[in-house]
């Protein structure tokens, strides 16, 4: 979310809009154009908290700062805001377990961003989000633009030459559990079976972590531990897995389309939706043998390059979106 934020605030500056981030603290990113106010850090748990308090001094600072031109676009649990976006899955949706005080509080948090008495649109980074907040808040369909995904940086990468008896399949995730690093293994175990050679790239988690590797299996996989640079490991996969359990978009997936390399991704991936082979995409309940399908196919199958957005593309969908508010008389 803070990059979406950062690199869209820069492209809106590149179109000469003047910018303001609203914020608790600065950490790293900055450009000399966007002008940052930090409002203070607050406690980061309970979450729902967190949320509550920095909404309440964002809606100080708005209030003492009216300004007819503003439009107020929020990435965060605010009440005062004139579009939101929305960049994860919806809380507790489906909904399961027992009530309890922080699903109800969440919720309400969520409800009231949703349904703020000034906001003129919603936009999901996904048409998964899109389906989840016109399933959970009916009432708010009216309100949901079409999907604005994050943009795609140009990654200095050109697919490695494939080699039909050594491939190398690519995962890269932090949150490997919910991102479907177990099930990678157990398909990448079984093609083994008829491409004994095939290997395993792995990124984006720390390499000291326990995945449930066999001894012998350790040297058919590399695992990169958190890369920097995303194109040393592009440089190295000829396929990319992601078979995760939800994820709101999934920018690895853009990516790796982005420069010609295949991606077999779950359903539940928002990315899902970019990928131009249909085939490739499963629901993450899919029958295993499915999966092993897919990536067979997906691996021998044809490679192409798949045009996707970029950073000044998203600014101009939002800068389309601020210029209707205004145009309706109202900002």
């Amino acid at each position: 979310m803070e990059e979406y934020v950062f690199q869209l605030s820069k492209e809106l500056c590149n179109l000469g809009l003047s910018v303001k981030i609203l914020c608790e603290t600065q950490v790293g990113l900055s450009d000399e154009r966007i002008e940052v106010v930090q409002l203070g850090q607050t406690l980061k748990k309970p979450r729902w908290y967190s949320h509550l308090s920095f909404a309440r001094k964002v809606q100080g600072w708005v209030s003492n700062n009216q300004n007819e031109q503003q439009i107020i676009h929020s990435h965060e649990r605010i009440s005062c805001h004139n579009l939101t976006t929305i960049h994860s899955t919806l809380f507790n949706y489906p909904r399961k377990g027992f009530p309890t005080f922080r699903k109800f509080i969440n919720e309400s948090l969520e409800r009231r961003e949703l349904s703020s008495s000034d906001i003129r649109a919603i936009v999901p980074v996904s048409d998964l989000i899109s389906d989840q907040i016109k399933t959970k808040y009916p009432e708010t369909s009216k309100l949901i633009s079409t999907p604005i995904p994050p943009g795609t940086d140009y990654i200095d990468a050109t697919p490695k030459d494939f080699y039909p008896d050594s491939p190398t399949l690519g995962f890269m995730g932090k949150e490997w559990k919910r991102k479907g690093l177990t099930k990678i293994i157990s398909i990448w175990r079984e093609l083994r079976k008829t491409i004994p050679q095939i290997k395993l790239c792995l990124a984006g988690f720390d390499s000291s972590e326990k995945i449930g590797l066999k001894p012998e299996e350790e040297k058919f996989v590399t695992i990169l531990g958190v890369v920097s640079n995303k194109a040393y490991f592009y440089k190295q996969i000829d396929l990319l897995l992601h078979p995760a359990q939800r994820e709101a978009f999934g920018m690895v997936i853009a990516e790796a389309l982005s420069l010609g390399i295949p991606v077999v991704c779950s359903s539940e991936c928002g990315a899902a939706s970019v990928n131009p082979f249909k085939d490739y995409v499963l629901n993450y309940d899919s029958p295993f043998g499915h999966w092993v399908n897919a990536t067979r196919l997906a691996l021998f199958g044809s490679r192409k390059r798949t045009v996707v957005k970029s950073w000044p593309m998203v600014a101009s969908d939002y800068a389309s979106l601020y210029a209707s508010f205004h145009k309706s008389g109202r900002a």
